[in-house]
């Protein structure tokens, strides 16, 4: 038996067999029922790895469907199909992923067959990225986490999409538990911002661990760039311009090197204290992007008044920019509204080199995302640079 298996969820038995038929033939064992019997049990009685559902059945609406997976915890990938309009198609996958869902496609009817097993074949190999999500944490540990140094921060390169050459990388904590292993941010940083001093200390220890880690670099003749997250629940502190120039000056760190990448998807709370605060950074020579441009809730109010840098496409986006038109079309014209204010654009979630090829087509000015590099721990990222033998003065 396959450690796969997907579950189809239609009433249209036709649909049902074909997609039964396109797994069986990539030797996935799949499970067909319709809604009736879908309501009456729950997902994790089929235990399935990929989800196959209509939006659209008698008595029961794919929002409803949605809403019992996550009910359920489901961990399960998800495809959506249906006969509606598209961009309610899509919508409903954005809602399904603030849900928390891991929405892996949609598909409109009458399905398009080869790209239904192009998504197939990418959810089988492996369907899931990981159980981090499952994983329960507590401030208390986070806090003796960032006591005992068991935080570990990544970086992943950035390059110039027109040369290749490699121009900054952004700092990206992960969690080393004892218990538990490396665990990934969305494990832990949504709980540490419910806690302003938890937040502030995780972002602190990560930005010295960034400078302590330069200082080596440094010597071995590397002097990048590099961003660190700043989330928006620190913008009401007026001293921490102050701060943060206080501890790149004890380790000789020129503030024109950092870029504080601040979440969009944050609410500002206190725009003119956040003004006060984003300005005195600015005034430091410590530039500043707009994360995840696209997700939030005041994106042109932000990028009017707001002395950014850079904007940040949302991966969500990127990563799909060859085979939604929508996505396509947003990252584009962001790129433009980009440019059209005078800042630099960067796109990340770059997989594959047509995705690098079309970004570069259009005009954005620098890319991240695994085709380019993974993220890598301190040691292992100074040996790919040198490796590489990209610029770096």
């Amino acid at each position: 038996m396959s450690k796969n298996r997907v579950l189809i969820v239609d009433d249209d038995q036709s649909i049902c067999r074909l997609i039964a038929r396109m797994s069986d033939q990539q030797g996935v064992d799949s499970v067909i029922v319709n809604h009736a019997e879908f309501v009456e049990s729950t997902y994790l009685d089929y235990q399935p790895t990929l989800i196959v559902m209509d939006m659209k059945m008698p008595m029961l609406d794919g929002v409803e469907l949605l809403r019992m997976l996550e009910k359920q915890s489901c961990k399960a990938a998800i495809i959506l199909i249906s006969g509606i309009d598209k961009s309610v198609l899509q919508t409903t996958a954005h809602l399904g992923e603030s849900m928390g869902l891991n929405i892996a496609g949609v598909l409109t009817k009458p399905m398009d067959i080869e790209r239904m097993k192009i998504l197939l074949a990418q959810q089988y190999e492996p369907i899931t990225p990981g159980n981090t999500q499952t994983i329960k944490v507590t401030e208390d540990e986070l806090a003796q986490a960032i006591r005992h140094n068991e935080l570990v921060v990544c970086y992943q390169p950035q390059v110039y999409l027109e040369t290749g050459e490699l121009i900054a990388a952004e700092a990206l904590v992960r969690w080393q538990h004892p218990e538990h292993g490396l665990l990934f941010p969305d494990t832990f940083i949504t709980m540490a911002e419910n806690r302003p001093e938890l937040i502030k200390a995780l972002t602190y220890k990560v930005l010295e661990t960034v400078l302590k880690e330069d200082v080596e670099r440094r010597a071995r003749g590397v002097n990048l760039h590099f961003s660190v997250n700043l989330s928006a629940v620190l913008l009401n502190d007026l001293l921490l311009p102050d701060k943060i120039e206080a501890l790149l000056a004890r380790y000789q760190f020129g503030t024109e090197r950092l870029l504080l990448e601040i979440t969009e998807n944050k609410v500002i709370q206190n725009p003119a204290l956040t003004m006060d605060i984003l300005l005195r950074l600015r005034l430091k020579n410590i530039r500043l992007s707009i994360d995840d441009f696209g997700t939030g809730f005041s994106s042109l109010v932000q990028l009017y008044h707001m002395p950014f840098n850079e904007l940040k496409i949302d991966k969500s986006f990127i990563m799909k920019v060859m085979s939604d038109e929508e996505a396509a079309s947003i990252s584009r014209i962001t790129t433009d509204l980009g440019h059209s204010l005078g800042l630099k654009v960067v796109a990340e979630g770059i997989d594959d080199q047509p995705c690098f090829d079309w970004l570069k087509k259009i005009g954005c000015d620098i890319g991240q995302g695994d085709f380019i590099s993974t993220p890598l721990k301190g040691a292992d990222f100074l040996a790919w640079v040198e490796k590489h033998h990209f610029p770096t003065s």
